[in-house]
């Protein structure tokens, strides 16, 4: 009988934050994934004020070299400690809230971009769906929202994960998204949800083998 080891959020990760960076680059080698990020940040226009999810250690932050401001939220206070040990561009400023993002109010029409790396996968449709819409709300007219992270290959891997993902929380009586537990979506639900919610511009920037990077514009 397999023991699935059951690990709340923030103590996964406040767990793992001194080692986030060296697995990244050199475990999982997301080198390439972080310099299509900073070459996202050019064409956007190098976007002012920017809310950056589940921020983690920020290695998204620091390719962020120009004059900016930004907001990062992320739920574990270690991977936020790791982060304000960094030197960042000396122009960017950086404020960071220690919660969930789910939680945390966005002021409306406040962004020029809403960044995610690696954290969304963690959810259920209905759960994206509010944050889509919370997303949608917080950006200005004509700003971008960028989504990237896994994908799992097609609807019925989704199914399967999501059963199995709420038969855990069911069994730890848990709510959904607060135990680490990997539960991407198909990429084409991604598009639809993102689809309905309102976004224009579609498009999915780059792909690999279990990650894509998606952009749209309020």
């Amino acid at each position: 009988m397999i023991v699935l080891k059951v690990e709340n959020m923030d103590a996964h990760f406040n767990k793992c934050a001194s080692d986030y960076d060296r697995n990244f680059y050199e475990d999982l080698g997301m080198g390439e994934f972080y310099d299509e990020i900073e070459n996202q940040f050019n064409i956007c226009g190098q976007p002012k004020n920017i809310l950056v999810l589940g921020c983690g250690t920020g290695l998204e932050i620091e390719r962020i070299k120009y004059s900016a401001t930004v907001t990062a939220i992320d739920i574990s206070l270690g991977m936020l400690e790791q982060l304000l040990k960094k030197d960042l561009h000396p122009k960017v400023t950086l404020n960071t809230i220690c919660g969930s993002y789910f939680d945390v109010p966005f002021a409306e029409n406040s962004f020029d971009l809403v960044l995610s790396t690696y954290s969304l996968h963690h959810f259920n449709i209905e759960q994206k769906t509010k944050l889509y819409k919370k997303i949608y709300d917080c950006l200005k007219i004509g700003a971008y929202f960028i989504n990237g992270d896994t994908v799992c290959k097609d609807k019925d891997t989704e199914i399967k994960l999501l059963k199995n993902a709420e038969d855990l929380y069911r069994n730890q009586q848990a709510p959904f998204g607060t135990i680490h537990i990997d539960v991407p979506l198909a990429l084409d639900t991604e598009l639809t949800l993102l689809c309905d919610i309102g976004f224009n511009n579609i498009s999915v920037e780059k792909r690999w083998t279990n990650a894509s990077l998606i952009k749209v514009v309020k």
